[in-house]
């Protein structure tokens, strides 16, 4: 059968209620994987999902996605205890059972974009850096989380080319989640694949919500760099890294560097490290992106009274940014909260 055909078939076979025709979709998506027109199918099927009962559809989308996102969320809990009993085979099946069961492929078009964002914070960063010319629509339950869970257990076996293509869906999914790009670094580490670690490394910062993020950012420029044996410039995004983020990992490059260069680095002022970091154009400190969404997110939150939610995103302001005049309006949102009750 031709494409025309099948949908023709499936068509016949819609009940007109979304509950059953989208489930029913999604599975024979996965009967015609083998098709010879496989692709061009999925788009249709992915269309036809979204025509079908359109009105009906949209009364019920809330309740199907946030049950599906339960089941999901659920199964995801699951495998961060697997992996955390270092059970990765295990958790791995629990992914491959989420991923065969959500098959319909999110198939761009010229008019849409599917993504699976984390928190409202991940869609206004993407808004505000990717500036995307389509409609934005979300998949029906944690895409991103489910295959950046899924790169992380087929790197721990070794599984890289898997690992690589996984990791790489996460990101269509969510290009923004830092720390899915700090992950995908760590691949390029293992596989030793440097020609677009830089382009990642500079994601990593832009995207970062936290200090520890940053710091990480800063390290995998380090470690670029010390590949490229220009041991200088590893050391100063060295001194940058541990501003931000102080682990063991740091010292040990730290003391790589030194044998390499003949004896420790020398320390570097403010200015010193800023000059550098201009010359590299390489972002210095926070991502002011992140810092103004974060910030317009805690103001919109505060107009609508929502003041636990105001106060962490107001969070992710003052650990970036460490401003005091933030840290008073925390404190006056923690006294607000205790007033209410």
């Amino acid at each position: 059968m031709n494409v025309n055909e099948i949908l023709d078939d499936l068509k016949s076979k819609l009940t007109g209620d979304p509950m059953k025709d989208g489930p029913f979709l999604r599975s024979q998506s996965e009967k015609y994987r083998e098709h010879e027109d496989y692709q061009q199918l999925n788009r249709e099927l992915a269309k036809l999902l979204f025509q079908i009962s359109y009105d009906d559809y949209y009364n019920n989308l809330s309740a199907y996605l946030s049950q599906e996102n339960k089941d999901v969320d659920k199964a995801l809990e699951n495998v961060r205890k697997r992996y955390k009993n270092l059970n990765y085979t295990a958790g791995i099946n629990i992914l491959e059972e989420i991923i065969k069961n959500n098959m319909l492929s999110w198939l761009e078009t010229d008019e849409v974009t599917y993504k699976s964002f984390g928190t409202p914070l991940d869609y206004a960063v993407y808004v505000q850096l990717y500036n995307p010319n389509k409609e934005i629509r979300a998949v029906n339950c944690n895409l991103s989380d489910v295959y950046y869970l899924y790169g992380v257990g087929l790197s721990k076996k070794e599984k890289f080319a898997e690992a690589k293509k996984a990791l790489e869906t996460a990101l269509e999914f969510n290009p923004v989640d830092a720390e899915i790009i700090l992950e995908y670094l760590e691949l390029l580490k293992s596989i030793k694949s440097f020609e677009s670690f830089p382009e990642y490394c500079v994601k990593a910062l832009k995207c970062a919500v936290n200090k520890i993020q940053l710091g990480k950012g800063y390290f995998n420029y380090a470690f670029y760099f010390a590949e490229k044996k220009e041991f200088d410039k590893a050391a100063k995004m060295l001194e940058m890294s541990r501003i931000f983020y102080n682990d063991d990992i740091i010292e040990s490059e730290l003391e790589y560097i030194s044998r390499s260069m003949g004896g420790k680095p020398p320390m570097h002022s403010a200015a010193e490290l800023s000059s550098f970091l201009e010359a590299e154009g390489i972002q210095p400190g926070p991502s002011a992106v992140v810092v103004q969404s974060a910030y317009q997110l805690a103001q919109e939150a505060s107009r609508n009274l929502d003041y636990k939610l105001s106060k962490y995103y107001y969070e992710i302001v003052l650990e970036l940014t460490e401003n005091d005049d933030i840290r008073d309006t925390i404190e006056e949102l923690e006294q607000t909260i205790r007033d209410l009750g």
